[in-house]
């Protein structure tokens, strides 16, 4: 193939207009050059790639430290707190925290390490301690020695004081996460003094995603996994679709040329970079007219691998999707650095996903969908339908994922090509090395 053949493809992209001073100065946003490429645009080398991040014990010591001790980690929704006195627990294995987040009386969300000031038991948990739990309380009681916390942290009752020496009661309370909330998410920031809120982490462009009314599509379902892979591996999976006609073939229109911007899901119009962070925005359904191919069971049950027919009427989406302005617009899917994705749909629905580390090359995977509540018995069964056929799309792409960890492994290659529409794994791991290097730089390594 000649060079002529591989630029002889449309690399224009939409104008992007309206920025303000303050977007212009806290995010990247980048447009495509004619001619030119999405990887020279977000100032990125078109060279090969090493993925031994990806299997390095070294690395994933201090990426665990770098990265993710000191970055806002998404470990919930405020749904999971509908009252006040309600909480739930995260544990973060690889990073040997448990996380214990609670509404309080007041109203306020705030977030603990999940240990006893006593002897260091873990204090809320069922049948057993390593497993996230959830429930309600009007205080928080340890089981081991019965000592209680209100739900602000604070010490109300030791067992027998008068036998310690010299307590203090600013010394006994649960020590404190740094804890927010953005669109019903709740963040966390494991480091000591966070170098940013989480506003100014999240950017001032995907902030404005807050006016999304994720609160109007509050049928959730949540599925979650381990997979013998690295995270980014799989994150890398769903930040392009130049793999669709071969891991998805059989749900989308072979005989459709693979090429061109029109070709969607093929194809990706526009990636942006905001901070840390990726975005990847399709036209979706709407601008995929012959893409999928259409089963008699998807007819029957109105629904398929990328959502529902139907179109539930929940309002406005917010002034925060496709900060891009493309035409035909279906899908935004943020890529919010570290470890999370949040994809929200034209057709009204969104899901996110999740990656947390297990060890170099293993990891726990969550997706978590969420829907308007169906209004008849056709939307739910549609919304069921459209489920199992997503299911199976991702248990596709879960397929490939051990396969390439252990082909990476072995070392019989050093160097990886990766192609413009791979734009976004190249900034996830470059992010991630700079994160990593600026660590070791302060470590001395």
């Amino acid at each position: 193939m000649t060079d002529a053949s591989i630029n002889a493809r449309d690399k224009s992209t939409p104008h992007i207009s309206g920025l303000t001073e303050a977007e212009a100065a806290g995010i990247q946003i980048f447009e495509k050059p004619a001619p030119g490429s999405w990887t020279e645009s977000f100032g990125l080398s078109t060279g090969p790639v090493s993925f031994e991040d990806d299997y390095d014990p070294e690395f994933y010591e201090d990426e665990k430290q770098a990265v993710f001790r000191r970055s806002w980690l998404n470990i919930g929704r405020v749904e999971q707190l509908p009252r006040n006195g309600t909480y739930f627990t995260k544990e973060l294995q690889f990073l040997r925290t448990s996380v214990l987040v609670i509404r309080g009386m007041d109203g306020e969300i705030r977030a603990f390490h999940n240990v006893c000031s006593h002897r260091g038991n873990r204090l809320m948990w069922d049948e057993n301690p390593s497993e996230e739990s959830s429930g309600s309380c009007r205080q928080i009681s340890c089981k081991y020695h019965g000592w209680r916390y209100e739900l602000d942290g604070e010490i109300s009752y030791v067992h027998n004081a008068p036998e310690f020496f010299d307590l203090k009661a600013e010394d006994l309370a649960l020590p404190k996460i740094h804890c927010d909330v953005w669109a019903g998410f709740v963040y966390i920031n494991l480091d000591k003094e966070p170098r940013q809120t989480l506003r100014e982490f999240l950017t001032p462009t995907l902030e404005k995603f807050e006016t999304y009314p994720f609160e109007k599509m509050p049928r959730v379902y949540h599925f979650e996994t381990e997979v013998e892979a690295n995270w980014k591996l799989f994150m890398d999976a769903f930040q392009e679709l130049y793999h669709v006609p071969y891991v998805h073939g059989k749900v989308t229109n072979a005989a459709l040329a693979q090429t061109g911007v029109d070709k969607v899901p093929q194809m990706i119009p526009y990636f942006g970079a905001y901070g840390k962070h990726r975005l990847m925005t399709t036209g979706g359904a709407k601008a995929n007219k012959g893409v999928r191919v259409r089963r008699p069971i998807d007819a029957l049950f109105e629904a398929n691998f990328i959502g529902t027919d139907y179109t539930p009427d929940i309002g406005s989406l917010g002034d925060g999707v496709n900060p891009a302005g493309i035409e035909n617009w279906g899908v935004d899917s943020w890529q919010l650095y570290p470890n999370s994705v949040i994809i929200a749909w034209s057709s009204n629905y969104w899901y996110t996903y999740h990656y947390w580390p297990l060890s170099p090359t293993r990891h726990r995977f969550e997706w978590t969908v969420g829907f308007a509540e169906p209004t008849t018995i056709r939307e739910r069964l549609a919304q069921e339908h459209a489920l199992v056929m997503m299911r199976e799309g991702i248990l596709q792409d879960a397929n490939t994922l051990e396969a390439t960890q252990l082909g990476i492994m072995s070392e019989g290659r050093t160097e990886f090509y990766l192609c413009d529409q791979e734009v976004a794994l190249r900034h996830l791991h470059e992010v991630v090395k700079a994160d990593v290097d600026a660590y070791r730089a302060e470590k001395g390594k």
